[in-house]
């Protein structure tokens, strides 16, 4: 068995059903596997297309998203694509392969391509290949866009046939959330606006009910338009496109929490959006992403694997003693005067 049906194998065990892309020489033989093994090739006319295709199956259906390009010319094509996924930490596997002799016309840097739009790297060896594999499809499924380096000479290799189970691997453990601060912040607020981004799509509803039970209104990025289109307190988008109601009441706020949005300059109107004087909460399973906006802002919670410690926040503000819901008419109503 070559290297390159164990690598469109293990990838198929771990769980991608759909790959999408455009085939040339380079990926014919792990994209062939990845048939084999029962999963559906979508074909697209342009590597472009095809990156942003597997970008959306993977945001609209929660599994990873896997693309399937030639080397060289086939990766450069994808990386407008590629790049959009990595800064949005859409979980994919870039299938990159690697022409490595010096005077190819299809040689690039593939570890600095990718560390350049930040992506992750991993390599596949001829002797590890089913570990590599398996390693750089987890490093995705935790929320990474992950360029697979595939080295010509590799794919053909002969190696141990493999036919699985995939390895259990056991789960990192999950940090407790710091809570606290933001249930004192929440129960001194009396102004309260909840700003939900791209992290929190999947949160709509523990978001909606811990807003009902503090009195807060609710916003999104542009990335999370439409996840409270039902509820009456919502403002819609926050930032550069926001009503004139909307930024009015936003720019009265004594509390803005953000929930999977990094705040950043268009969802801030350049930082110009949220008053100096309010408390600004982040709750984000990246640290890097805390403090981003101008004039930076309070880390009071991380969320690890995303919906299920936003969740535990939701839960544990809704439940919490002496919260300080204001009366549903004192609320203001977007649209109303």
């Amino acid at each position: 068995m070559r290297v390159a049906e164990v690598v469109g194998r293990v990838l198929h065990a771990h769980g991608a059903r759909h790959v999408f892309g455009v085939v040339g020489s380079g990926n014919f033989h792990v994209t062939n596997a990845l048939v084999a093994a029962g999963a559906r090739f979508v074909a697209a006319a342009h590597e472009g297309g095809a990156a942003s295709m597997a970008d959306g199956y993977a945001r609209t259906s929660g599994e990873v998203g896997l693309l399937s390009v030639h080397q060289g010319p086939g990766v450069t094509n994808a990386l407008t694509g590629l790049t959009e996924a990595a800064k949005s930490r859409t979980p994919m596997v870039v299938l990159a392969p690697e022409a490595t002799a010096p005077r190819s016309n299809f040689l690039i840097d593939l570890p600095g391509l990718a560390a350049a739009v930040g992506a992750d790297f991993h390599r596949v060896r001829a002797t590890h290949a089913a570990q590599d594999t398996g390693a750089a499809y987890r490093a995705a499924a935790r929320g990474a866009t992950v360029v697979l380096g595939l080295p010509l000479e590799v794919q053909l290799t002969e190696t141990e046939p493999w036919s699985g189970p995939v390895p259990t691997v056991a789960p990192t453990p999950a940090t407790a959330p710091q809570v606290e601060p933001l249930l004192a912040a929440l129960r001194a607020a009396r102004r309260p606006v909840f700003i939900a981004g791209r992290g929190a799509r999947t949160a709509g509803e523990p978001l909606t009910r811990l807003a009902d039970a503090c009195g807060a209104l609710l916003a999104v990025s542009a990335a999370a338009k439409g996840l409270f289109a039902r509820v009456p307190w919502n403002l819609d988008v926050a930032g550069g496109f926001a009503t004139p109601l909307a930024a009015e009441l936003i720019g009265t706020a004594d509390l803005v929490v953000a929930w999977g949005s990094t705040l950043n300059m268009w969802t801030t109107r350049h930082g110009e959006l949220i008053p100096p004087t309010a408390v600004v909460v982040q709750v984000d399973h990246d640290p890097a992403a805390f403090g981003g906006r101008r004039g930076g802002a309070r880390p009071a919670g991380r969320r690890r694997h995303g919906g299920r410690a936003r969740r535990r926040l939701a839960y544990a503000g809704a439940g919490a003693a002496d919260p300080r819901p204001r009366p549903v008419a004192d609320r203001p109503v977007p649209g109303r005067e």
